[in-house]
């Protein structure tokens, strides 16, 4: 096969790294003409279809044949780890200029990484997915269209329908975008029919509120003018009554400022007596802190003493025991001394014994030379040489047994004087053993009693931080109790102060008008008409404190009206106020009275800032409703002003609102607002607060009482504590005594342990160990001797049966030469056994030699041992004279320090008597100083009553016409006061006759006509862009149908020539459903193989179906053409005759189309320029085998 070169390379490369199976970088370099991808299922041949599809920008994870995009990165194997990232480049030739961009190769690189970020690269410069999908607009190429047709694609142009498959034709004739087009003008159609109805609903509604809303606005206005001159007016009748207060309230305020110089002089004299006092107080803190320190200080001179007691009487014992110690080495010394004197007299006997032996041996020797002489001569005379030879040699061996007896006798007489001694030895070291146990058991006793001391003391010690710390705790809450106290008192004190001022307020009526206040007194007083008085409006209604100061402010003067049950009953109290000329008052009659409560719409109700009508807000008898409700029945409560001006333009301005800081919105649309001066009690808030200080000040007598007891419980519970304290420092002091005692004790024990027990044992343990080395001797010599003994008396034996044979030939020689035997032989043993007791007397004097140079050693050791203890005796005398001397000193130091203690409890008894008489002079002047204050809350009380009238006038000024008092003198009346009632009156009049107005409307229709011509404006915009597009919805439909019938002519001819091409032969052709209907017209497929009729696609075999819609690919890309096309097993189902046209049909238009085909059929690879081959060698890794066809030669090369 040749291939093709008549045409660019468009796609050059594809390089894949860890890209779902391709966990290695490979690179396929395609070239001209058919290049097939081959492999066995399950390799990973389709995924290099799915990485064309991923880098041209598909976002869909299931088309890639996953659930979601970090799907495609390599997973892992066996015998692989995942990879963190996934890239795929495709390099393309753009030596015709089909990008728009000035580069020869175009590389484009899509990269994913495993927590989700993606990036796209335009030769390796980053860039936007966008960029990618502009970059392939219009070249055929894109992810869209017929550049890749994978394995679903005829399967699914065999199951479409008819109205489906028009979508085929739609993206050839390229309408899609037109049809998106069209799609997005029908909805800015929708949504402007839909704004323009509802501009037109807005509209009618508007027509019908702005000719009644005019009227509304012209009467407001009127209003407007006739309440500022109504306003003007009231200021001036406010002003008039706020200056003759003012004038009482100077002369009261300069008396009280006399009256409290006074009071300040004589509290800078009580101020200076408590600062002595607090001098002389802080003298006495400081007397007592040097009275502590100094009984601190006795205290430890004390310990001290006893301390040096202690050591004392302890290094007293120790020279005691020191003086036993000695006299026990003594002791021990002359006991050696006594047993070294012995050793060197048994070493004397013991050498004289030696020297005689050696004696009596030289004698023995010489004795038997004469009688080995009388056996020679006895021989050689009796003639029996052959006799004496065989008891010669009998002789010989029994010299040898009588030698061997011999050291056998001496051996057994040596183990069992060894046995002897060792059972000496071993008696005594057990004794001395037993002697160490008891020491130990002893030392032991005394390292347990020790432990115990130690950890009695470690607790006591432990026990004394604790109290110690407890002590500091409890005087901490001592001093925190006392203060706390203090605080209390005066605390108590500004409580019942501030409580007895308002409870005298309360029975002056302060706060009340005169005429109130006398009908309150004549009620008081069981006068015949006020027994139908039940009280004022503020008396008879309760309030929680969060509204106290809306319902005060909706209120007004009406919280001085007074309620009477018959309108009789207020007339006789009229009658009583003009008679007396006592003031007047407003009644509130309840069997004439009329309550009445607004209507409140839902809209209203429903507002987070609403929160109720003043009359449901508070609580009152029922049967005070009608009053209470005149009062408050048509005012409304809210949050704040924002909530007030809401709900105002939602009631139409026709109620009064006010807020909880005081703040109203009035009929008709006034405002009056801002700070609030502070007063002291208001009239609702008087009794509440009288009532909370008394319960505050129950709370803290209760709680004095309270810390009253927990101060006396703690200076308990202090004293205890100290107590305590003490006794546990001197069972500490104790236990120390005690503890010196015992390790004295423990280690004089000890001493006597180490130095002489088991001085003793260490030499007992010598002395056994050479008696049992030598027995060890002894008994292998023995075993070795007995040996010898049974082979020689087997020799005897043999011996003397020779010789009796021989003695029956010389009877009387052999008697003569026994004889003589006999007697030498007496004569060897005898010297044997001198020899042996010499052998033991030398060993004998070498133990004793040993002994006395060991007894000596230890003699030369008790004697250091004796120098060193009475060295240490008179060391411990030494120490003992210094402790007496320092004993002196100290008891001296404490005598002095005593004296020192009794002069400083003098110095406080006399500083205390100063600070009582202080203390006695300072309450004397505040006497004095209650006097004053007596008289000036007298005055306070009138000044309080004067400051509530005028803080009514300034409050109605401040809240009712925002002004200052300095603010409103620009309204000074200057004629008469009748003639200023009598033009208000004129006023309010024809404010009346107005009726209810509605004041929003004068800034509402100005807005209501600047709204009516602005959404006319934007009716007449929207009509417009319906018309228009209308218009361009008619030329889409129109451009479509005509592009849909020019794409449909074209498809159906190529279809046919296809047909034909992969058939060889037949007809075949494309039918619309609906001619007329070219928008929505569905597409029918009509095929005639050879030899057969005209039918349906659904009609044929399925190898016949599955060719036709391959055939009809085909012809879409004829009308639609591609620099390259992916075709990913689309002729699986083929048999093989078909899927050998199909790869001819492929070779032929491979000259024009650069193809690459992932295959698996025989036929297509045949047809293949290149093969390149997907394999598994790993499990789970594809790796890539590439094979170039030319000239019918293969050349395989593996990358």
């Amino acid at each position: 096969m040749t291939k093709s070169k008549s045409f660019p390379v468009f796609l050059k490369s594809i390089t894949i790294q860890g890209f779902k199976s391709f966990a290695d970088r490979v690179k396929l370099e395609l070239g001209h003409g058919l290049s097939v991808v081959v492999g066995p299922n399950g390799s990973g041949k389709s995924n290099v279809a799915d990485a064309i599809r991923w880098v041209l920008g598909e976002q869909s994870a299931k088309t890639l044949r996953g659930n979601k995009m970090e799907d495609v990165i390599f997973a892992g194997s066996s015998a692989r780890r995942p990879v963190g990232m996934a890239e795929v480049s495709l390099v393309f030739d753009n030596s015709t200029g089909i990008f728009p961009l000035e580069f020869q190769e175009v590389t484009i690189t899509r990269r994913v990484y495993r927590d989700g970020e993606g990036q796209y690269f335009i030769n390796k410069t980053q860039c936007r997915l966008r960029d990618i999908q502009e970059l392939f607009m219009d070249t055929g190429a894109g992810k869209e269209g017929f550049s890749i047709i994978g394995q679903g694609r005829v399967e699914e142009i065999l199951n479409q329908k008819a109205e489906e498959r028009r979508t085929l034709i739609e993206e050839a004739a390229g309408i899609t975008k037109y049809r998106l087009r069209k799609r997005e003008a029908l909805k800015r159609l929708d949504d402007t029919e839909r704004n323009l109805e509802r501009l037109r609903d807005i509209l009618n509604e508007i027509e019908g509120q702005i000719e009644p809303l005019s009227i509304q606005a012209a009467k407001a206005q009127e209003a407007m003018d006739l309440a500022a001159q109504q306003r003007e007016l009231e200021i001036q009748v406010v002003l008039g009554s706020l200056q003759e207060v003012g004038g009482k309230l100077k002369s009261g305020t300069q008396e009280v400022k006399d009256l409290r110089l006074d009071l300040t002089s004589i509290s800078g004299e009580i101020n200076k007596g408590e600062s002595k006092s607090i001098q002389y107080k802080v003298q006495l803190n400081e007397l007592e802190e040097r009275i502590q320190n100094q009984q601190e200080s006795n205290y430890i001179l004390e310990q001290k003493l006893n301390n040096i007691g202690q050591e004392l009487r302890v290094s007293q014992e120790r020279e005691s025991y020191l003086g036993e110690k000695i006299n026990r080495a003594s002791n021990e010394v002359l006991d050696f001394e006594e047993k070294v004197e012995q050793s060197r007299k048994e070493l004397e006997a013991l050498e004289g014994r030696r020297n005689l032996l050696l004696k009596t041996i030289r004698e023995s020797r010489k004795s038997l030379e004469q009688v080995e002489e009388n056996l020679a001569k006895a021989k050689e005379d009796g003639g029996i040489e052959d006799t004496e030879k065989f008891r010669k040699n009998l002789k010989e061996t029994q010299d040898q047994l009588a030698n061997i007896l011999s050291l056998l006798n001496q051996n057994q007489q040596e183990l069992r004087s060894l046995e002897a001694s060792k059972k000496e030895l071993v008696d005594e070291k057990n004794n001395k053993e037993e002697t160490k146990d008891s020491y130990l058991e002893q030392s032991q006793l005394l390292r347990d009693q020790i432990r115990a001391l130690e950890d009695l003391e470690q607790q006591g010690r432990k026990g004394c931080k604790t109290l110690e710390k407890e002590l500091s705790n409890l005087r901490q809450q001592y001093e925190l109790i006392s203060q706390e106290y203090s605080n209390w008192q005066r605390s108590l004190e500004k409580k019942q102060a501030h409580y007895h001022a308002l409870k005298n307020l309360e029975d002056n009526l302060e706060g009340y008008s005169r005429g109130v206040r006398e009908l309150i007194k004549a009620r008081k007083n069981q006068l015949t008409f006020s027994q139908e008085i039940c009280g004022t409006v503020g008396e008879l209604i309760q309030v929680e404190k969060t509204y106290e100061t809306a319902i005060e402010i909706a209120l007004g003067q009406g919280i001085q009206n007074i309620v009477t049950t018959t309108e009789r009953a207020a007339k006789e109290a009229v009658n009583y106020l003009k008679t007396k000329k006592l003031g007047r008052a407003t009644f509130l009659p309840l069997d004439v009275i009329r309550g009445g409560r607004l209507t409140i719409p839902s809209e209203v109700i429903e507002d987070s800032g609403f929160l109720g009508i003043a009359v449901d807000l508070i609580s009152f008898s029922e049967k005070y409703r009608k009053a209470v409700e005149s009062l408050l029945g048509r005012i409304i409560i809210v949050r704040d002003m924002n909530a007030a001006t809401g709900i105002a333009r939602k009631m139409g301005y026709r109620a009064r609102i006010v807020t909880l800081d005081g703040d109203q919105v009035h009929p008709g649309g006034s405002l009056t607002g801002g700070s609030l001066q502070k007063r002291g009690s208001n009239l609702l808030g008087r009794s509440r607060e009288i009532q909370t200080l008394e319960e505050e000040i129950s709370s803290l007598l209760s709680k004095g009482k309270e810390m009253q007891k927990k101060g006396e419980e703690l200076a308990t519970q202090v004293k205890k504590t100290e107590e305590t304290l003490t006794k546990e420092i001197q069972t500490i002091q104790k236990y120390k005594e005690e503890l010196a005692v015992l390790r004295t004790q423990e280690k004089n024990l000890l001493e006597e342990l180490v130095l002489r027990v088991e001085a003793e044992i260490q030499i007992l343990n010598t002395r056994l160990s050479v008696l049992q080395e030598r027995e060890k001797e002894l008994e292998e010599q023995a075993d070795q001797l007995q040996i010898e003994k049974e082979r020689l008396s087997n020799e005897v034996k043999k011996g003397e049966e020779n010789l009796r044979n021989q003695e029956e030939r010389s009877y009387q020689a052999r008697l003569e030469a026994e004889k003589l035997q006999e007697t030498l032989t007496r004569e060897m043993v005898q010297g044997a056994r001198w020899e042996q007791e010499l052998e033991q007397g030398e060993k004998r004097i070498k133990e004793v030699e040993e002994f006395l140079q060991g007894s000596q050693e230890a003699l030369k050791e008790k004697n250091i041992e004796l120098a060193q203890l009475q060295e240490n005796k008179n060391t411990l005398h030494g120490e003992q004279e210094k402790w007496e001397s320092e004993k002196r000193e100290l008891e001296e130091n404490l005598f002095q320090a005593q004296e020192k203690l009794i002069t400083l409890r003098k110095e406080r008894e006399n500083i205390s008597r100063i600070i009582t008489e202080q203390e006695e002079e300072i309450s004397h002047q505040r006497q004095e100083c209650q006097k004053l204050e007596n008289k000036i809350h007298n005055l306070e009380i009138k000044i309080a009553r004067w400051e509530t009238e005028w803080e009514t006038h300034s409050k109605r000024l401040e809240e009712e016409f925002q002004l200052t008092e300095e603010e409103a003198l620009a309204y000074q009346w200057e004629g008469e006061y009748k003639e200023l009632s009598t033009k208000l009156q004129e006023i309010k009049r024809r404010l009346d006759s107005l009726g209810p107005v509605n004041q929003a409307a004068i800034e509402e229709y100005p807005k209501l006509q600047q709204r009516y011509d602005f959404l006319s404006e934007q009716k007449e915009d929207l009509e417009e862009a319906q018309t228009s597009l209308h218009t361009l919805i008619g030329e889409l439909d129109k451009t479509m149908s005509e592009r849909f019938a020019e794409g449909f002519r074209g498809v159906n001819e190529a279809f046919q020539v296809v047909f034909k091409e992969l058939f060889n032969g037949g007809h075949a052709e494309l039918r619309l459903v609906e001619p007329k209907n070219l928008l929505e017209t569905g597409v029918e497929i009509i095929a005639q193989p050879p030899g057969k009729k005209p039918q349906l696609l659904s009609l044929l075999s399925g190898g016949e179906r599955a060719l036709t819609a391959i055939g009809l690919l085909f012809a879409l890309l004829r009308v639609k053409p591609s620099p390259f096309c992916v075709l990913d097993e689309i002729e699986a189902s083929l048999d093989d005759a078909n899927v050998k046209r199909f790869a001819q049909y492929i070779r032929r238009l491979s000259h024009s189309t650069q193809f690459l085909v992932i295959s698996h059929r025989k036929g297509t690879m045949e047809a293949a320029d290149v093969l390149y081959g997907i394999a598994m060698e790993e499990s789970g890794v594809s790796k890539l085998l590439t094979v170039e066809l030319a000239n019918e030669n293969e050349s395989a090369m593996i990358s």
